[in-house]
This record gives structure tokens, sequence and C-alpha cells, in this order.
């Protein structure tokens, strides 16, 4: 059952986890030794409300990371679109910010979103999100932020 909250709940801070699946990735080593690895995966988001419109939506992903030759980070990026039980679209863009930090131990990075259809049509907001744990296929963590219909 989809839930219809008023517009001023939707724009609270919230906050969550989430979840990734690699697909396909390829790698191109750089001229100077790097390396830029290409991954098309999915990820499952749920919200700490699960009343929240973002709780429960599956996203096709794609990202872009560029390490060391050695695999130490250099940057990361890309971007999301988020799909509900019903169909309706909300595409989110994302940034790795910080890694390998005392505020950071793995990988942190901020997100927000530019384009939404159905329920999501005008969809604004941003936040940030914390990678806890690196499986050989994926990856989970947490997210906070907040989101608005116009």
């Amino acid at each position: 059952m989809l839930m219809t909250l008023p517009v001023s709940s939707f724009a609270d801070q919230t906050g969550g986890r989430y979840a990734t699946h690699n697909s396909h990735e390829v790698t191109q080593e750089m001229p100077d030794g790097s390396k830029v690895v290409v991954s098309h995966y999915t990820q499952i988001t749920f919200a700490d409300d699960s009343s929240h419109p973002l709780d429960n939506v599956s996203s096709d992903c794609v990202g872009r990371f560029h390490a060391t030759a050695d695999d130490a980070f250099i940057s990361a990026d890309g971007m999301c679109t988020s799909f509900n039980a019903a169909g309706d679209t909300a595409s989110f863009w994302w940034r790795a910010d910080e890694a390998n930090t005392a505020d950071c131990p793995d990988l942190c990075g901020s997100w927000g979103y530019f384009n939404g259809t159905g329920k999501f049509d005008g969809i604004e907001g941003s936040g940030s999100w914390i990678r806890n744990t690196l499986f050989h296929n994926g990856s989970s963590g947490t997210w906070k932020g907040a989101a608005k219909l116009k």
C-alpha cells in the first residue's frame, strides 16, 4: 500500500540505510597508471520512517570510481534513478567528498535530487551518505537528508 503524505512532512530531515549490488563494470587504465571503473549497479533504499515516500525504493545506478594504480581513492561520482512500487521515479546525483580520514573511515559523500516523474515530479532535496561496508559485490551504508516537492 502506497501512503500519501502532505508536502510538509515530506520536507522533514530524515535518514536511513541503503544497500547496493554490483552488475556490469568496465575498468580503464589511464596513462598515469591510475584506473577508472565505470560501475552499473542497483540500490535499495530504506528510510528510518517507513511512512516516508522515499522509503523502500529500488534504484538503477551508474558510478565512476577513479583510483591510483595501488587502489587509493581519487574521486567518485554518479547518478541513480529510484522507482517506487507504482513506477514513479526520482533521480539523484551523488559524489564522494571524503575517504579514509578520521571523520570518514571508508567513503562519505553528498547527494541531491534533480528530476522526478509522477508522484515525485518537481522533487528537490539533498543530503549526505556514509558507506559503512564494502562487499566483493556491493556495499551498504547510511544516508540522511531532506526532500520536498515543488
